[in-house]
């Protein structure tokens, strides 16, 4: 693999803008509003009002307690691996910000 790299490639993790650290919102509470972004999303993925916030409150009990391998597996009772990603990712990132 290394003959494909370019020369001066970084390996390692990608810089992030500051504040938008998902990671950093483990073992933090969810806010509501991120409930809310996730419940629209669960619903596109096809997923019950019911389902969807008996999924959404037990993935984010697992971030606010910071576990996520936990918040992995309560995910993927319901939804597939990308569409747990999916969850996990609107649950731990901050709103977009309104240009």
């Amino acid at each position: 693999m290394a003959e494909f790299m370019e020369p001066g490639h970084r390996i390692g993790p990608s810089p992030t803008p500051e504040g938008n650290d998902g990671f950093a919102a483990m073992g933090k509470p969810v806010p509501m509003d991120r409930r809310d972004a996730a419940f629209r999303h669960a619903k596109q993925m096809g997923l019950s009002g019911a389902d969807a916030w008996d999924v959404i409150g037990k993935v984010a009990d697992a971030i606010e307690r910071d576990e996520p391998y936990r918040a992995m597996q309560e995910g993927t009772r319901r939804l597939d691996l990308i569409g747990t990603y999916r969850l996990m990712a609107v649950l731990m990132t901050e709103a977009p910000k309104a240009t």
